[in-house]
């Protein structure tokens, strides 16, 4: 492959490199995620909360189900599939200000489906069921 060695950039054999190169390679460290403060808009409120908290919750689940349940101190919210029940339970707290008393989860895996002779799958999705301290509530059905 002698054609393609004329386009590899080489340093002289003697040469050492350069300090900023070293010390650069020595600082290399993962960079964290940063937890920035945000607002979500929910319905026609603004709640504060970081900004993996607002990643996590997707949108409440509107259902009339979800709405006798929320009658009850159970709220439904579908979340992203990778989202475990602790960080759930975080990121309502953070969000909407109360406090959690459990988190139930329902999976639900993408059926297989034909458009024409296209073969695929519907999305996987995951719904949380919160259920909150006695005398809290979550305003989410307000302007509905």
């Amino acid at each position: 492959m002698a054609i393609l060695d004329r386009f590899r950039k080489t340093e002289p054999v003697g040469k050492k490199p350069a300090a900023s190169k070293v010390a650069n390679t020595k600082k290399a460290q993962p960079k964290k995620l940063k937890e920035e403060k945000t607002e979500a808009v929910v319905g026609a409120t603004t709640v504060a909360g970081d900004y993996l908290s607002a990643r996590l919750l997707l949108k409440p689940h509107v259902s009339e189900k979800a709405a006798r349940l929320a009658d009850k101190g159970t709220y439904v919210f579908d979340v992203v599939p990778e989202a475990e029940k602790v960080a759930i339970k975080k990121a309502v707290e953070s969000l909407y200000g109360v406090q959690v008393a459990s988190v139930r989860t329902v999976r639900g895996k993408g059926k297989p489906m034909n458009r024409g002779n296209r073969a695929g799958r519907r999305k996987q999705w995951k719904k949380a069921l919160i259920t909150v301290k006695k005398g809290e509530h979550i305003d989410l059905y307000e302007g509905v």
